[in-house]
């Protein structure tokens, strides 16, 4: 696959729904969804499933409408909402699977908070091959493609795809600071505490996952513990795992495998080397 040609749509069509998003958001509705009950879920992880606008589906449809018809008897879709355009890809057998999260942060965007992003991802025998990852409101995007490498555009709107800066990380101290998701057992968590790790969750004052990604892919924190997430809900960390000194680990400290669809078990995201984790 032209993993480049397909970026250039996949880029086209993410600025433009995030113009549109962007506009929406100011007299944006919570339509809400029905959503699994999940054992001992608090009652704000509850909130943030049940979250979902008109945006999220105008979203995925201008991201599959770039992509029609040339890549439908290609991808198999991993996607968030039911919409029209979802019909036209039929192909079921996950080898090469588009993953979208048209608005990933509903609950924050409902909120005129500015952490929320448009997410796209193709993965390909257990590897994420490309991934775009846009903050509309702060107009700053980060990109893997295969081949071309890690990417970040600021001021996007003005942006075409060849603009991007390479996507490079240098940090001389190891912090000491771990994030993980509130999935992580106990157990784990007990680990970590133990080599001297001081353990945040990533719902703590509100951070979230994308930021406490961007922290671990500044070298602010050490590493990103995520356990049992949806891949859409996690492809700023498949970026970072990206990065020239990017790894993404299983929790024993060998390099991960991604799911071909779905959720991801467990997975670890840093810059640092496993010895210095593990």
């Amino acid at each position: 696959m032209n993993y480049q040609k397909l970026y250039e749509c996949l880029f086209c069509a993410v600025r433009t729904a995030g113009i549109v998003a962007n506009m929406m958001q100011a007299t944006i509705v919570n339509e809400g969804k029905q959503v699994e009950v999940v054992e001992d879920e608090d009652e704000r992880h509850l909130r943030m499933r049940e979250a979902k606008t008109r945006a999220d589906e105008i979203v995925q449809e201008i991201l599959l409408q770039s992509l029609l018809p040339e890549y439908q008897a290609v991808l198999s879709l991993d996607v968030e909402e039911d919409t029209v355009s979802r019909t036209c890809f039929l192909k079921q057998d996950y080898d090469y699977t588009l993953v979208l999260d048209p608005i990933d942060g509903t609950l924050d965007y409902l909120h005129q908070k500015d952490t929320w992003s448009i997410c796209s991802a193709i993965l390909h025998e257990q590897d994420v091959r490309l991934a775009i990852v846009y903050f509309p409101k702060r107009d700053i995007m980060y990109t893997y493609v295969e081949g071309v490498g890690c990417r970040v555009y600021h001021r996007l709107k003005q942006c075409t795809a060849a603009d991007g800066e390479v996507l490079s990380v240098q940090c001389d101290n190891t912090p000491s600071v771990v994030y993980k998701n509130s999935r992580l057992s106990q157990d784990i968590v007990q680990q970590l505490w133990e080599r001297g790790f001081q353990v945040v969750d990533d719902s703590e004052q509100e951070l979230g996952c994308p930021d406490a990604i961007l922290a671990c892919m500044r070298g602010e924190a050490l590493a990103y513990f995520s356990d049992t997430r949806n891949i859409r809900d996690i492809l700023l960390g498949a970026i970072l795992s990206k990065l020239e000194n990017g790894h993404a680990y299983d929790y024993a400290g060998n390099a991960a495998r991604w799911a071909s669809h779905g959720q991801q078990k467990e997975i670890v995201f840093s810059i640092f080397e496993k010895n210095q984790i593990f």
